[in-house]
Protein backbone atom coordinates (compact mmCIF):
# COMPACT_ATOMS: atom_id res chain seq x y z
CA UNK A 1 0.00 0.00 0.00
CA UNK A 2 2.58 2.48 1.03
CA UNK A 3 4.35 1.46 -1.93
CA UNK A 4 1.46 2.46 -4.34
CA UNK A 5 1.33 5.52 -2.24
CA UNK A 6 5.10 6.17 -3.77
CA UNK A 7 4.03 5.36 -6.87
CA UNK A 8 0.94 7.89 -6.85
CA UNK A 9 3.02 10.95 -5.40
CA UNK A 10 6.03 10.55 -7.73
CA UNK A 11 3.58 10.51 -10.52
CA UNK A 12 1.67 13.52 -9.30
CA UNK A 13 5.45 15.34 -9.09
CA UNK A 14 6.53 14.14 -12.32
CA UNK A 15 2.96 15.55 -14.03
CA UNK A 16 3.53 18.92 -11.98
CA UNK A 17 7.13 19.56 -13.33
CA UNK A 18 5.63 18.15 -16.86
CA UNK A 19 3.26 20.85 -16.77
CA UNK A 20 5.79 23.71 -14.91
CA UNK A 21 8.47 22.82 -17.94
CA UNK A 22 5.54 23.03 -20.63
CA UNK A 23 4.72 26.64 -18.95
CA UNK A 24 8.09 27.51 -18.84
CA UNK A 25 8.75 26.69 -22.59
CA UNK A 26 5.52 28.35 -23.17
CA UNK A 27 6.26 31.73 -21.18
CA UNK A 28 9.65 31.77 -22.53
CA UNK A 29 9.44 31.03 -26.00
CA UNK A 30 6.30 30.78 -27.37
CA UNK A 31 4.70 34.07 -25.74
CA UNK A 32 7.28 36.42 -26.71
CA UNK A 33 6.82 35.27 -30.14
CA UNK A 34 3.09 35.53 -30.39
CA UNK A 35 3.50 38.86 -28.41
CA UNK A 36 2.08 40.76 -31.05
CA UNK A 37 -1.07 38.44 -30.95
CA UNK A 38 -1.26 38.73 -27.42
CA UNK A 39 -1.29 42.38 -27.13
CA UNK A 40 -3.63 42.63 -29.53
CA UNK A 41 -6.50 40.21 -27.16
CA UNK A 42 -5.29 41.91 -24.26
CA UNK A 43 -6.62 45.24 -26.16
CA UNK A 44 -9.79 43.89 -27.20
CA UNK A 45 -10.38 42.32 -24.12
CA UNK A 46 -10.15 45.82 -22.53
CA UNK A 47 -12.38 47.83 -24.82
CA UNK A 48 -14.86 44.83 -25.07
CA UNK A 49 -17.44 46.66 -21.91
CA UNK A 50 -16.65 50.23 -23.59
CA UNK A 51 -17.92 48.91 -27.36
CA UNK A 52 -20.50 47.01 -26.01
CA UNK A 53 -22.22 49.95 -24.27
CA UNK A 54 -21.67 51.95 -27.22
CA UNK A 55 -23.53 49.54 -29.32
CA UNK A 56 -26.30 49.22 -27.03
CA UNK A 57 -27.02 52.95 -26.49
CA UNK A 58 -26.13 54.22 -29.64
CA UNK A 59 -27.55 50.88 -31.85
CA UNK A 60 -24.37 51.28 -33.93
CA UNK A 61 -22.26 47.86 -35.71
CA UNK A 62 -20.39 46.63 -33.28
CA UNK A 63 -17.46 46.61 -36.24
CA UNK A 64 -17.79 50.30 -36.81
CA UNK A 65 -17.85 50.91 -33.26
CA UNK A 66 -14.66 48.80 -32.55
CA UNK A 67 -12.91 50.27 -35.42
CA UNK A 68 -13.99 54.18 -34.31
CA UNK A 69 -12.63 53.30 -31.08
CA UNK A 70 -9.27 51.67 -31.33
CA UNK A 71 -8.52 54.37 -34.54
CA UNK A 72 -8.67 56.92 -31.49
CA UNK A 73 -6.72 55.10 -29.35
CA UNK A 74 -3.93 54.59 -31.99
CA UNK A 75 -3.87 58.31 -32.75
CA UNK A 76 -3.37 59.27 -29.25
CA UNK A 77 -1.24 56.53 -28.00
CA UNK A 78 1.10 56.88 -31.28
CA UNK A 79 1.04 60.83 -30.62
CA UNK A 80 2.13 60.48 -27.35
CA UNK A 81 4.94 58.32 -27.33
CA UNK A 82 6.28 59.71 -30.53
CA UNK A 83 6.13 63.25 -28.75
CA UNK A 84 7.87 61.69 -25.51
CA UNK A 85 9.96 59.31 -27.07
CA UNK A 86 11.71 61.44 -29.41
CA UNK A 87 12.50 64.27 -26.84
CA UNK A 88 14.05 61.65 -24.36
CA UNK A 89 15.94 59.88 -26.95
CA UNK A 90 17.40 63.32 -27.99
CA UNK A 91 17.64 64.06 -24.53
CA UNK A 92 20.25 61.12 -23.77
CA UNK A 93 22.02 60.98 -26.92
CA UNK A 94 22.99 64.57 -26.12
CA UNK A 95 23.57 63.74 -22.75
CA UNK A 96 25.75 61.05 -22.60
CA UNK A 97 27.82 62.41 -25.93
CA UNK A 98 28.30 65.96 -23.99
CA UNK A 99 29.79 63.08 -21.14
CA UNK A 100 33.39 63.05 -22.14
CA UNK A 101 33.45 67.20 -22.58
CA UNK A 102 31.87 67.69 -18.94
CA UNK A 103 34.80 65.21 -17.64
CA UNK A 104 37.42 67.05 -19.60
CA UNK A 105 36.25 70.86 -18.95
CA UNK A 106 34.63 70.17 -15.18
CA UNK A 107 35.02 66.76 -13.49
CA UNK A 108 39.04 66.98 -14.30
CA UNK A 109 39.68 70.10 -13.49
CA UNK A 110 37.87 69.72 -10.15
CA UNK A 111 40.06 66.81 -9.19
CA UNK A 112 42.83 68.85 -9.95
CA UNK A 113 42.30 71.51 -7.59
CA UNK A 114 41.09 69.09 -4.84
CA UNK A 115 44.60 67.25 -5.21
CA UNK A 116 46.48 70.61 -5.08
CA UNK A 117 44.60 71.75 -2.07
CA UNK A 118 45.13 68.58 -0.12
CA UNK A 119 49.09 68.35 -1.55
CA UNK A 120 49.37 72.52 -0.37
CA UNK A 121 47.81 70.96 3.42
CA UNK A 122 49.70 67.94 3.18
CA UNK A 123 52.85 68.23 1.26
CA UNK A 124 54.26 64.90 2.55
CA UNK A 125 51.75 62.79 0.80
CA UNK A 126 52.42 64.91 -2.72
CA UNK A 127 53.24 61.36 -4.70
CA UNK A 128 50.66 59.38 -2.85
CA UNK A 129 48.13 62.25 -3.98
CA UNK A 130 49.95 62.80 -7.35
CA UNK A 131 49.53 58.90 -8.31
CA UNK A 132 45.65 58.71 -6.80
CA UNK A 133 44.82 61.52 -8.77
CA UNK A 134 46.62 60.11 -11.90
CA UNK A 135 45.11 56.61 -11.52
CA UNK A 136 41.45 57.98 -10.58
CA UNK A 137 41.14 60.31 -13.57
CA UNK A 138 42.13 57.15 -16.15
CA UNK A 139 39.31 55.37 -14.72
CA UNK A 140 36.64 57.95 -14.41
CA UNK A 141 37.61 58.77 -18.11
CA UNK A 142 37.63 55.47 -19.40
CA UNK A 143 34.03 54.99 -17.28
CA UNK A 144 32.81 58.11 -19.32
CA UNK A 145 33.88 57.19 -22.70
CA UNK A 146 32.88 53.36 -22.42
CA UNK A 147 29.59 55.09 -20.96
CA UNK A 148 29.03 57.56 -23.55
CA UNK A 149 30.20 55.02 -26.19
CA UNK A 150 27.43 52.05 -25.11
CA UNK A 151 24.63 54.51 -24.46
CA UNK A 152 24.96 56.30 -27.91
CA UNK A 153 25.47 52.82 -29.38
CA UNK A 154 22.72 51.42 -27.75
CA UNK A 155 20.68 54.58 -29.09
CA UNK A 156 21.42 54.09 -32.60
CA UNK A 157 20.79 50.32 -32.36
CA UNK A 158 17.21 51.04 -31.76
CA UNK A 159 17.06 53.11 -34.21
CA UNK A 160 18.12 49.85 -36.48
CA UNK A 161 15.79 47.70 -34.96
CA UNK A 162 12.85 50.07 -36.29
CA UNK A 163 12.04 48.37 -39.24
CA UNK A 164 11.32 45.08 -37.35
CA UNK A 165 9.04 47.01 -34.50
CA UNK A 166 7.15 48.25 -36.76
CA UNK A 167 6.67 44.96 -38.25
CA UNK A 168 5.60 43.99 -34.77
CA UNK A 169 3.70 47.26 -33.93
CA UNK A 170 1.70 46.61 -37.77
CA UNK A 171 0.48 42.77 -36.68
CA UNK A 172 -0.31 44.61 -33.22
CA UNK A 173 -2.67 47.00 -34.43
CA UNK A 174 -4.13 44.72 -37.01
CA UNK A 175 -4.91 41.53 -34.29
CA UNK A 176 -6.39 44.13 -31.82
CA UNK A 177 -8.95 44.97 -34.84
CA UNK A 178 -9.75 41.42 -35.88
CA UNK A 179 -9.93 40.43 -31.91
CA UNK A 180 -12.11 43.37 -30.98
CA UNK A 181 -14.13 43.03 -34.11
CA UNK A 182 -15.12 39.50 -33.77
CA UNK A 183 -14.93 39.09 -29.57
CA UNK A 184 -17.72 37.10 -28.61
CA UNK A 185 -17.72 34.94 -32.39
CA UNK A 186 -14.06 34.00 -31.28
CA UNK A 187 -14.66 33.58 -27.74
CA UNK A 188 -17.92 31.29 -28.28
CA UNK A 189 -15.63 29.41 -31.01
CA UNK A 190 -13.19 28.24 -28.66
CA UNK A 191 -15.74 27.79 -25.40
CA UNK A 192 -17.64 25.21 -27.84
CA UNK A 193 -14.29 23.22 -28.20
CA UNK A 194 -14.51 22.16 -24.37
CA UNK A 195 -17.42 20.91 -22.00
CA UNK A 196 -19.48 22.38 -19.27
CA UNK A 197 -17.38 21.95 -16.40
CA UNK A 198 -14.43 23.04 -18.47
CA UNK A 199 -16.20 25.92 -20.12
CA UNK A 200 -16.75 27.02 -16.44
CA UNK A 201 -12.81 26.75 -15.85
CA UNK A 202 -11.79 29.02 -18.42
CA UNK A 203 -14.19 31.79 -17.85
CA UNK A 204 -13.06 31.62 -13.95
CA UNK A 205 -9.26 31.35 -15.38
CA UNK A 206 -9.75 34.36 -17.59
CA UNK A 207 -11.74 36.89 -14.87
CA UNK A 208 -9.41 35.73 -12.55
CA UNK A 209 -6.65 36.42 -14.43
CA UNK A 210 -8.02 40.14 -16.05
CA UNK A 211 -8.68 40.80 -12.56
CA UNK A 212 -4.98 39.88 -10.82
CA UNK A 213 -3.72 42.15 -13.75
CA UNK A 214 -5.91 44.82 -12.55
CA UNK A 215 -4.94 44.69 -8.67
CA UNK A 216 -1.19 44.53 -9.82
CA UNK A 217 -1.99 48.06 -11.72
CA UNK A 218 -3.62 48.98 -8.63
CA UNK A 219 -0.21 48.14 -7.14
CA UNK A 220 2.71 49.59 -8.81
CA UNK A 221 0.39 52.78 -9.25
CA UNK A 222 0.55 53.39 -5.29
CA UNK A 223 4.68 52.53 -5.60
CA UNK A 224 5.29 55.23 -7.98
CA UNK A 225 2.97 57.60 -6.33
CA UNK A 226 4.49 57.06 -3.25
CA UNK A 227 8.23 56.93 -5.16
CA UNK A 228 7.02 60.24 -6.44
CA UNK A 229 6.33 61.84 -3.27
CA UNK A 230 9.64 61.44 -1.88
CA UNK A 231 11.28 62.36 -4.96
CA UNK A 232 9.55 65.64 -5.12
CA UNK A 233 10.23 66.05 -1.21
CA UNK A 234 13.72 65.13 -1.64
CA UNK A 235 14.33 67.70 -4.66
CA UNK A 236 13.07 70.40 -3.03
CA UNK A 237 14.41 70.09 0.25
CA UNK A 238 17.55 70.27 -1.87
CA UNK A 239 16.45 73.21 -4.13
CA UNK A 240 16.69 70.97 -7.38
CA UNK A 241 14.90 72.99 -10.36
CA UNK A 242 11.38 71.56 -11.12
CA UNK A 243 11.32 69.23 -8.18
CA UNK A 244 7.85 67.46 -9.02
CA UNK A 245 9.31 66.85 -12.85
CA UNK A 246 12.43 65.54 -12.14
CA UNK A 247 10.31 63.32 -9.71
CA UNK A 248 7.72 62.06 -11.92
CA UNK A 249 10.34 61.06 -14.57
CA UNK A 250 12.55 59.12 -11.95
CA UNK A 251 9.85 57.42 -10.35
CA UNK A 252 8.67 56.21 -13.68
CA UNK A 253 12.27 54.84 -14.01
CA UNK A 254 12.10 53.61 -10.87
CA UNK A 255 9.09 50.91 -11.29
CA UNK A 256 11.31 49.16 -14.11
CA UNK A 257 13.65 46.28 -12.79
CA UNK A 258 16.66 47.62 -14.92
CA UNK A 259 16.82 50.61 -13.95
CA UNK A 260 15.57 51.56 -10.68
CA UNK A 261 16.35 55.32 -8.87
CA UNK A 262 19.80 54.10 -8.63
CA UNK A 263 20.66 54.75 -12.73
CA UNK A 264 19.75 57.85 -11.94
CA UNK A 265 20.68 59.28 -8.58
CA UNK A 266 23.54 57.43 -7.82
CA UNK A 267 25.63 59.14 -10.89
CA UNK A 268 24.20 62.32 -10.14
CA UNK A 269 25.40 61.81 -6.98
CA UNK A 270 29.15 61.19 -8.03
CA UNK A 271 29.15 64.10 -10.21
CA UNK A 272 28.41 66.48 -7.69
CA UNK A 273 30.70 64.87 -5.25
CA UNK A 274 33.39 65.34 -7.72
CA UNK A 275 32.69 69.02 -8.78
CA UNK A 276 32.73 69.74 -5.02
CA UNK A 277 28.68 70.13 -4.70
CA UNK A 278 29.37 67.85 -1.35
CA UNK A 279 25.64 68.80 0.03
CA UNK A 280 23.84 67.62 -2.68
CA UNK A 281 25.95 64.78 -3.45
CA UNK A 282 25.31 63.38 -0.06
CA UNK A 283 21.61 64.10 -0.14
CA UNK A 284 21.52 62.75 -3.81
CA UNK A 285 22.94 59.98 -2.23
CA UNK A 286 20.70 59.64 1.05
CA UNK A 287 17.63 59.99 -1.08
CA UNK A 288 18.32 57.19 -3.42
CA UNK A 289 19.24 54.93 0.50
CA UNK A 290 15.52 56.36 1.78
CA UNK A 291 13.65 55.45 -1.48
CA UNK A 292 15.48 52.20 -2.48
CA UNK A 293 14.90 50.76 1.91
CA UNK A 294 11.35 51.89 1.30
CA UNK A 295 10.95 50.53 -2.03
CA UNK A 296 12.06 47.18 -0.89
CA UNK A 297 10.06 47.34 1.80
CA UNK A 298 6.74 48.32 0.85
CA UNK A 299 6.60 46.38 -2.97
CA UNK A 300 6.29 42.84 -1.77
CA UNK A 301 3.81 43.69 1.13
CA UNK A 302 1.65 46.19 -1.02
CA UNK A 303 1.88 43.65 -4.10
CA UNK A 304 1.09 40.83 -1.73
CA UNK A 305 -1.58 42.42 -0.21
CA UNK A 306 -3.76 43.30 -3.82
CA UNK A 307 -3.07 40.00 -4.98
CA UNK A 308 -3.87 37.98 -1.56
CA UNK A 309 -0.37 36.32 -1.31
CA UNK A 310 2.10 36.67 1.83
CA UNK A 311 4.83 39.13 0.97
CA UNK A 312 7.58 36.32 1.42
CA UNK A 313 5.77 34.14 -1.11
CA UNK A 314 5.33 37.83 -3.49
CA UNK A 315 8.82 38.37 -2.99
CA UNK A 316 10.25 34.66 -3.92
CA UNK A 317 8.07 34.77 -6.85
CA UNK A 318 9.22 37.98 -8.04
CA UNK A 319 12.91 36.98 -7.92
CA UNK A 320 12.38 33.36 -9.14
CA UNK A 321 10.04 34.75 -12.52
CA UNK A 322 13.46 37.57 -12.85
CA UNK A 323 15.82 35.09 -12.77
CA UNK A 324 14.47 32.42 -15.14
CA UNK A 325 11.89 34.99 -17.46
CA UNK A 326 13.75 37.99 -17.46
CA UNK A 327 11.32 41.37 -16.78
CA UNK A 328 8.10 39.60 -17.80
CA UNK A 329 8.82 36.95 -15.39
CA UNK A 330 9.25 39.41 -12.57
CA UNK A 331 5.22 40.79 -12.92
CA UNK A 332 3.91 37.23 -14.32
CA UNK A 333 4.83 34.44 -11.83
CA UNK A 334 3.19 36.29 -9.33
CA UNK A 335 0.36 36.87 -11.54
CA UNK A 336 0.33 32.92 -12.30
CA UNK A 337 0.35 31.88 -8.68
CA UNK A 338 -2.68 34.45 -7.66
CA UNK A 339 -4.74 32.67 -10.40
CA UNK A 340 -4.18 29.10 -9.47
CA UNK A 341 -4.48 30.04 -5.56
CA UNK A 342 -7.81 31.77 -6.34
CA UNK A 343 -9.24 28.93 -8.44
CA UNK A 344 -7.48 26.64 -5.64
CA UNK A 345 -9.53 28.52 -3.06
CA UNK A 346 -12.88 28.49 -5.12
CA UNK A 347 -12.87 24.52 -5.88
CA UNK A 348 -12.26 24.73 -9.71
CA UNK A 349 -8.76 22.67 -9.11
CA UNK A 350 -7.35 20.91 -5.44
CA UNK A 351 -3.35 21.26 -5.57
CA UNK A 352 -3.23 21.98 -1.90
CA UNK A 353 -5.25 23.14 1.27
Amino acid sequence: MNIEKQKAFLLHVIYIAFILGLGYIAIKYILPLLMPFVIGLIIAILFRKIIDYIEKKTRIKRSLVSIIILIIFYSILIMIISKIGSKVFTFLKDLFGQLPDLYRYAIEPAIEKTAHNIIEQFPDVRTYVEEFTLNISDTLFTFVKNASTAVITTITGFAGRVPSILIKLIFTIVSSFFFTIDYYKISDFILRQFNEERKEMIVKLKDNGLGTIGKFIKAYAAIISITFLELSIGFWILKIPNPFIFGALIAIIDVMPILGTGAVLIPWSIINLILGNTKLGIGMLILYIVITAVRQTIEPKIVGQQIGLHPIITLVLMYVGAQLIGVLGLLLLPVIATIIKTLNDEGTIHLFK
